[in-house]
């Protein structure tokens, strides 16, 4: 009885595997795509229907055909200036230079496992150059401290991105981002990007120099999926300098503002939990924070949020 209702159940799903398969391959065959808004139209229908499963093998299938025709809409040449407003779940961030662009969503799975996409862009090539970005997070040894190529990227979905440069003057980008990891461990990530003499990208740079070991070359926060945490780029006082006025027979304070990143600063909820990031949460209204010091980003303990 059981066994054929195991045949009768993998039958099924296997049915709606190949009934999902001959869609995609009909709507691949059937359709060229002529110009950018037929390819959002495209994408939103693979959207919508990979919204109106919960089988993660045909959500496999469905994103796979999602990437293929993105990066096929990304090569048409009116494509770095088209919005794709359409597509709610795509997440684009560009620095303020304009020189790329990241396109990137996430698949999560029933078993709550996040998987991240996407592709970086050059903007505004003669010859379109798209970097496709393998999320190899799960596959990294030592993830704090690697250069990564495209083809091995920590998977993310970044919000914030800001132009820097070395003391040495070489531009780097910094982004933050979310980079959820299961049901039980949220992470978020401060990751550099950085470009050769051949404009190919890479992820990871060591501008952390007092933070931890000081050989940190992106900044992993991982933390329970039941919490959240901070992690933004926003004016605060640095510093306050206090200049005596022999007139007033007082101080008159000067007040020091300037751009940084300020984070919650996170902590098991008992010692015996060190080093086990699923009983990890911010520990308070006190806040770290990085800020850019000749080029690199100095770790500085202690920020009041409120005190903005």
């Amino acid at each position: 009885m059981l066994n054929q209702l195991y045949r009768t159940i993998n039958f099924r799903v296997l049915l709606i595997l190949l009934v999902a398969l001959a869609a995609m391959n009909h709507r691949l065959e059937g359709q060229t795509i002529q110009n950018i808004k037929e390819a959002e139209d495209s994408l939103v229908s693979i959207l919508a229907d990979l919204n109106n499963t919960d089988n993660d093998s045909l959500k496999d299938l469905l994103n796979h055909d999602f990437y293929n025709t993105l990066l096929s809409a990304l090569m048409l040449p009116d494509a770095d200036d088209y919005a794709f407003g359409s597509l709610k779940t795509l997440i684009r961030i560009s620095p303020d230079d304009s020189k790329f662009r990241i396109y990137h969503w996430n698949l999560p799975a029933n078993s709550g496992k996040k998987r991240y996409f996407g592709f970086l862009k050059l903007l505004h090539r003669a010859t379109p150059e798209v970097f496709p970005l393998r999320d190899f997070s799960d596959s990294i040894p030592l993830p704090d401290t690697a250069i990564l190529d495209p083809n091995h990227w920590f998977g993310a979905l970044y919000y914030t991105a800001i132009t820097g440069t070395t003391a040495s003057g070489k531009t780097y980008y910094t982004l933050l981002g979310w980079a959820g990891s299961s049901s039980i461990i949220n992470r978020k990530v401060i990751e550099i990007v950085s470009f050769d003499e051949h404009d190919h990208p890479a992820f990871g740079l060591p501008v952390f120099p007092d933070y931890e070991e000081g050989n940190r070359t992106r900044i992993i926060f991982r933390y329970a999926a039941t919490t959240s945490m901070l992690l933004k780029y926003e004016e605060h006082i640095i510093s306050t300098e206090k200049k005596w006025n022999a007139k007033k027979r007082d101080f008159d304070a000067r007040i020091k503002r300037g751009m940084m990143i300020v984070c919650d600063k996170l902590i098991p909820l008992d010692p015996q939990f060190e080093g086990q990031y699923q009983y990890y949460v911010p520990a308070g209204e006190t806040c770290d924070s990085f800020q850019v010091v000749d080029g690199s980003w100095h770790f500085v303990r202690g920020v009041e949020t409120r005190n903005k």
